[in-house]
Formats: structure tokens, sequence, C-alpha cells
């Protein structure tokens, strides 16, 4: 008997109805079908590490068993790669191997990828001006800006990314109005114009390249310039560039916007493994079963950002390198977080999507959450905790 959905499109961004509605998310919004059409999946091999011993310090200074790590921080699947071989993996509720889960912003990190390999076949470059590509942007706050400003989120786009409105009912909010144009929640009483559109509305805050500030609709016109110079639809872009030559298991789906715009700040969906797949990639300074697929120099410029863009970071998050969604980290560069330069890296999503990365310790650990709030500081350490007791039982 088919289970009985709980969820529907006014409610599925919110507990309890997130925990089934961010695997089953093309029952709710339009998506677009993203899929290996190669024959070839990258064969994950096990190499199981009994984890039940394994201790994790909470942000309140107590110590938890691995398990119930898991449980009380809303994990819905996770899988642990360690030298090429998947050390653990565990699914919770409705959640199994094939299904596909919300990435959220981990999205943006698919759209860096797919960029670092746009650029490694000359169709653009990380200095082009976004009007070049794109003359729709002209006269919007995108004049004079570049791909690698827009990617690196220090385009002076007038945008406040405010998760404390995010089940705010006010449709004068900005962000309310962007997630209602964008096709996340119903819309308001304003027409309906899609993301691409409601971006050109917003002003400018600031000279391009003097600030970092993390706006989420940037990425969705570095997918628009993808799809631009690419001749095809993003969905496609992704297909080719990623699922085929990292070997997905499994297909995948975008989110699309009332006008069928790509939603690749955060409409991203893929199973945990094939996540663990991408995350690999990049461990594996891009090379998968013995093929080139994301350029050597873009994996090292991601996990070697630039003094420039790490001293304005830290103008933000201060010397601490801290925010209550993505935890300690140096810099955002190409759509990654940049933890230890050229060590880790994470790709970060709210309600608790990650995919950790760490050289030193050869390890990738993919994570599906659903969280009760989209970042709550507490849950956010923790998880980084867990990962933190994970490398260290490795090392």
């Amino acid at each position: 008997m088919d289970q009985v959905r709980t969820f529907n499109f006014d409610n599925w961004m919110f507990p309890p109805y997130n925990r089934e509605s961010f695997h089953h998310v093309s029952e709710v919004v339009p998506t677009a079908l993203v899929e290996n059409r190669t024959s070839r999946v990258r064969s994950l091999p096990s190499k199981i590490m009994e984890l039940d011993q394994l201790s994790v310090m909470t942000s309140s200074g107590t110590q938890e068993t691995w398990q119930q790590h898991l449980d009380r921080t809303n994990c819905d699947a996770i899988c642990i790669v360690h030298d090429g071989s998947i050390m653990h993996e565990q699914y919770f509720g409705t959640n199994a191997r094939h299904s596909r889960h919300l990435l959220m912003s981990v999205s943006k990190s698919f759209c860096g990828a797919a960029l670092g390999v746009s650029i490694s076949r000359g169709i653009i470059r990380s200095g082009d001006l976004i009007t070049d590509i794109a003359p729709a942007f002209i006269g919007t706050s995108l004049d004079g800006a570049t791909v690698q400003q827009l990617i690196d989120m220090t385009a002076g786009t007038d945008f406040v990314e405010d998760y404390d409105a995010y089940d705010s009912p006010d449709n004068s909010v900005q962000m309310i109005q962007y997630e209602q144009q964008a096709g996340w929640r119903p819309s308001g009483t304003d027409p309906v114009i899609g993301a691409l559109e409601h971006f050109k509305t917003y002003g400018t805050a600031f000279a391009h390249g003097t600030r970092f500030d993390y706006r989420s609709p940037l990425t969705i016109v570095v997918g628009h310039l993808l799809e631009i110079v690419n001749g095809m639809p993003f969905a496609d872009v992704l297909s080719r560039d990623i699922w085929g030559p990292m070997g997905f298991e499994y297909s995948g789906d975008l989110m699309l916007d009332p006008s069928g715009t790509a939603i690749i700040e955060g409409g991203l969906n893929c199973t945990v493994r094939d996540l663990a797949r991408f995350g690999l990639a990049y461990l594996e300074n891009g090379i998968v079963d013995g093929q080139q697929v994301i350029p050597a120099s873009w994996i090292h410029d991601s996990f070697n950002p630039t003094a420039e863009l790490t001293a304005l970071f830290a103008d933000i998050y201060n010397e601490h390198g801290e925010d209550p969604l993505h935890g300690k980290s140096i810099a955002y560069h190409n759509a990654v977080w940049v933890k230890s330069l050229n060590e880790s890296i994470v790709c970060v999503g709210i309600f608790g999507q990650y995919c950790y990365i760490h050289r030193p310790s050869k390890t990738v650990i993919a994570r599906f959450s659903s969280f009760e709030l989209p970042s709550p500081p507490d849950l956010v350490r923790d998880v980084n905790s867990g990962f933190e007791s994970i490398i260290s039982a490795i090392t």
C-alpha cells in the first residue's frame, strides 16, 4: 500500500513535514531530470568501520554516542567514505539508498564544479563580465561584475539572506519575495515573474570585489550563464559534466521556478552515495576512474583562496571565521567553504545538508538532514563536532 503523503506545497519546508518532503521534492514542485547518460557507475566498495564506541562532544559540553548523535541531530542519511571505500552508511525514516534528497545550498557547489569544467573548455572565463555573456543584465546590479565575483559572492548586489525571516508570512521582506518568485513557497500578491527577472530589481550595495556577502540568488545567475555558453538547460549541463563523468548511480532532479528557470542555488536533489561521489572527485584532484572530470587547477584553486578573499571573509566573520550555518571556515570560494588551506572544504545547505572533504585523512562525509530550523547554531556545531570525531577516529 502506498504511504499517505502529509506534505504539500504550503508546508513542505517546515517541520515535521520536511522530514519526508525533502526526499520527495519532485512531488511538490516542478523539476527537470538530471541523469547519468553513460553506462558507467563509479564503484564504492565497502570496508565497514565499527562506530558503536565513538563518542561525540555536544555544544552543551556533554558526550553522546554516535547513534545518539545521529538521532538527535535529525540525520536522514549519511555515507562516510575513507580511502575510496564506504566505512559507514545509515538511513533514517523513509530514506533509502535510492532516495534523492534536497541538497539546498550544496547545490551551489555542483554549479561551481560545472563552472570549472566550462572554464577548462574555454567557453567562459572567470574574468569575463557578466553583462558580456548575458546582456539582459545590463543596467542591473551586475554591471561591471565578473563571473568570479559572482561565484565567490563578492559581486555588489543588494540582497539580504535573512534566515530569521524564513517562516515569516510578511511578503514585504525581500527574501520572502525572492522565494515566492523562485517557487520555494506560494506566491503572494505580486505578479510571478521568476527568479531571474526578480533579480534584476535588486539594487547595488557595494563596489564589486570589495566585500563578501552570502546571497543565494547570485548562484542562479551563474547557472544561467552556463546555460548560455553551453547552449543547453542547466540540468543537461549537470548530466553531461557531473552525473556521467563522476559515475553517479542514480538520476537526480533539479527544481524549476514558475518561469522554468533552474533553481541551482538550492534546488538540486541526489542520493547520499552520489553526493559522496561528488566529494570524492574533489578529494582526488578531479580524477574519477583515471579520467580528469574537473580540472585539477580548479580543484587546487578551490582549496586555496587568495589572501584577498580570506581577508574579505574575516571582515564579516571576524578572526574566528564562524557563522551560524557553516561553522568555522576561512573563506568562501568557487562555491565551497574552505575550512583549512589545501586540506579541507565543505559544501553546506540549510536544514543540515553537508559534503565534508578532508584531504589529510582521505575522507568524504556526505550527510542529509531535516533540521527543524534552517540554521540552528548549536545543532550546526554539533554536526561539525561529529565530523571531527569521525576524522579523529580515522587518524
